[in-house]
């Protein structure tokens, strides 16, 4: 009787220790699939970041370049101000309609 309970409490200890290697995997897989949205997440922020800070770059580099003349002046008062020459005409473009 004992040759009979013994392989039966070792297929018993080999279920469990299955068991606990599938849970374990589970956990290990759904912490990596949260991280993994994480750092996606983060990608797409740095990368927006990133983009906002080369047209930044490209706008000081124009100034940095850009003569003291008229057209500077011009081109800061659209900018900052808003101002146009009389005779211009100004479309607007409202994206929400």
């Amino acid at each position: 009787m004992s040759e009979k309970r013994k392989p039966f409490s070792l297929s018993l200890l080999v279920r469990v220790f299955l068991a606990v290697i599938v849970v374990v995997s589970l956990v290990v897989f759904v912490n990596g699939v949260m991280r993994y949205n994480e750092l996606l997440e983060e990608r797409q922020e740095l990368e927006n970041t990133r983009d906002q800070l080369v047209e930044e770059k490209e706008q000081l580099e124009e100034l940095m370049n850009a003569e003291n003349g008229e057209s500077y002046v011009i081109r800061m008062a659209r900018k900052f101000w808003n101002l146009f020459f009389p005779e211009e005409e100004i479309y607007f473009n409202n994206g929400n309609s």
